[in-house]
């Protein structure tokens, strides 16, 4: 699931690129043959905005595939892949070309988190429609959600499904392995693609670029832990302050070490608010108001 091994794995190898297309798009007709594009998409002659995917390629009949792998939970996520399948799009369009050759484009977003809670679907696909006539769709752009973590709660995998064999791969590639001779004979690409996860199989710079990627997530993860911790003392020092004043005015004035033993129960989580109320003897409200500082 990381990028660096992603774009090795699917970025590299077209066989197993255009099996992973063929079992998760819903197309007329199957990928055959690809070429592989630039991950950069041009950049808007308005702002110079460069926009990097993680694998993009064209097809033989000029359809584009575009593939983003996205681990952690981010704001905006269906806006961002909507401007990037959008831009890629629009590029199409040259100066010598028509509007009758412009041809769809299909962006799979694998997530490793869910996108939609209120919905069980762990495919989604998502089109252009007609509001009055939802039968007819406008084919040019499409985004394709696949939610690993729905996946990982379903009970009935068969790897005679071809997109089940290959959330497997996504989820718990080692299970690959351990499939009969006859089925590792039968499905070779993903053989390979497991193959692929040993770091002998990768270059020097390959694997340097690995540990640089995992150098920087590692990095993101503690600052957004110390970032948290500064908020939270920032938050105790705030919930002090605005304590006194609003004691002062309610006649309810909390202790120092009673605020700061509820605001750390209030972070661990373990308790429900009623619960933390009832044990310091305060009202619900007042935990309410506490629970906002963090």
């Amino acid at each position: 699931m990381t990028d660096p091994v992603f774009k090795r794995i699917f970025g590299q190898e077209k066989e197993i690129l255009i099996e992973l297309i063929n079992a998760f798009i819903d197309l007329d007709e199957p990928v055959i043959d690809i070429e592989y594009l630039p991950q950069e998409l041009l950049a808007d002659t308005s702002d110079g905005k460069v926009s990097i995917v993680d694998v993009r390629c064209i097809d033989s009949n000029k359809r584009h595939f575009i593939f983003e792998i996205q681990i952690i939970r981010q704001l905006f996520y269906e806006e961002r892949v909507l401007y990037y399948a959008a831009k890629a799009y629009s590029r199409q369009l040259l100066k010598s070309r028509k509007y009758e050759d412009l041809q769809p484009v299909y962006l799979l977003s694998i997530l490793d988190h869910t996108i939609d809670e209120n919905s069980e679907e762990w495919l989604q696909r998502v089109s252009f429609i007609n509001e009055t006539n939802l039968t007819r769709k406008i084919k040019g752009i499409h985004l394709i959600y696949l939610e690993l973590e729905k996946c990982r709660k379903r009970i009935n995998f068969t790897m005679k499904n071809k997109q089940d064999r290959w959330i497997t791969f996504l989820t718990e590639p080692e299970k690959i392995m351990t499939m009969s001779t006859q089925e590792k004979h039968d499905y070779p690409n993903l053989v390979k693609a497991v193959e692929l996860l040993d770091e002998s199989n990768y270059t020097p710079g390959q694997l340097i670029a690995y540990d640089k990627y995992l150098d920087g997530i590692m990095t993101w993860n503690s600052t957004m832990v110390q970032s948290f911790d500064n908020g939270f003392d920032e938050g105790i020092l705030k919930g002090k302050q605005e304590g006194k004043e609003e004691g002062r005015e309610e006649g309810m004035m909390l202790g120092t070490d009673q605020t700061i033993a509820i605001l750390r129960e209030l972070k661990i989580g373990k308790k429900e608010i009623d619960d933390i109320a009832s044990e310091f003897n305060i009202p619900v409200q007042k935990i309410m108001e506490l629970k906002s500082l963090l």
